[in-house]
């Protein structure tokens, strides 16, 4: 892989801390390989602090802060969060599925639309997470995925050597059906899965981990054999009812390997825009995966489209760049 474009981007905003959950230490840190939300740590020099250390930390009285809304122990995090919203420039982003927030308690949701109401900006992923929270919030920015690494050139049929089902099967994404669609095609090529456990500290009903005829179930992978885990791959499928920030669809296209992937989510259809359905249309998915399997020049052209959409519109360095104008111009600072 290369690096598609390298060097710091000007960050002309006021410091900015960026609250989350992602064990990083506190201050300015830096990465090698850029998605989201590292790349703008990254480019845009976001001091990293934790929801815990967030009250110990001097933050100046023109700062800006960006909450990473939480995935556990939302009360206690949102209350932190919620002593700042009036006295400071605060963005709100989400971690995860755009409906996850719909199954807090009561609690949880008022602090949370309170917060809505009283951000500078909700950080969107997709147009499609824009539509449900317009309901709540009055400004909005592209919080976009992105990319600093790339394979040199693009993928051809032979390559690939198995299908590989990059998410598990889990209560909200639907997973099940996924997996059936893709364990019923008639194929020699051997199908992977992510295997998953259910967290024993997340109140929801997730499936424990099991298999389905004809699929192999493989665990949880440091980054270097992820990606070469996706190269090995001939092709994936991610339909879900629900998605996030689009990681997997853009290291797909990095790698050059096609995606059969939910047409709502942004990423996906950008890069992807062959072989990207509803989430409901069973008949195109299985069509875009025979295809994918018996016709090597759409193969080809798949993978070879992939691989300059990333590189054209998913470039850390411009992405995160554009952000920072975004934001500037809309706080106006």
């Amino acid at each position: 892989m290369k690096t598609a474009t390298s060097g710091i981007g000007l960050n002309n905003m006021r410091k900015t801390y960026f609250v989350n959950e992602f064990g990083f230490p506190d201050g300015y840190n830096t990465f090698d390989v850029h998605r989201l939300p590292v790349a703008y740590m990254h480019h845009l020099k976001w001091y990293s602090v934790s929801y815990e250390t967030l009250q110990s930390t001097d933050i100046e009285s023109d700062a800006i802060i960006i909450f990473q809304t939480p995935c556990n122990n939302e009360l206690q995090k949102l209350s932190i969060a919620k002593q700042y919203v009036d006295h400071y420039t605060c963005c709100i982003t989400q971690e995860s599925s755009i409906f996850d927030w719909f199954d807090w308690p009561a609690a949880e949701q008022e602090i949370y639309i309170y917060m809505l109401s009283k951000c500078a900006a909700f950080l969107y992923h997709s147009e499609h997470d824009k539509t449900v929270m317009q309901v709540f919030c009055k400004n909005f920015i592209k919080f976009q995925g992105c990319v600093n690494l790339t394979t040199e050139s693009a993928k051809t049929y032979e390559e690939g050597q198995f299908i590989l089902i990059p998410n598990p099967v889990k209560r909200y994404q639907r997973g099940m059906i996924v997996h059936k669609l893709v364990s019923d095609i008639d194929t020699n090529i051997p199908i992977y899965s992510m295997k998953y456990n259910a967290p024993k500290n997340i109140a929801l009903s997730f499936p424990d981990a099991y298999t389905l005829p004809n699929i192999n179930s493989i665990g949880w992978m440091h980054k270097e054999e992820w990606f070469h885990c996706i190269y090995s791959s001939k092709f994936g499928v991610d339909i879900h009812r629900e998605f996030s920030g689009g990681n997997v669809a853009l290291e797909f296209a990095s790698l050059s390997t096609p995606l059969v992937g939910n047409i709502q989510l942004d990423v996906q259809r950008d890069l992807f825009p062959d072989i990207s359905f509803e989430y409901t249309d069973y008949n195109s998915i299985q069509k875009a995966i025979n295809m994918l399997i018996c016709d090597k020049d759409f193969y080809n052209d798949v993978s070879k489209k992939a691989l300059e959409n990333v590189k054209k519109l998913y470039n850390s360095f411009d992405v995160t760049n554009k952000f920072s104008s975004d934001l500037y111009d809309l706080l106006k600072v």
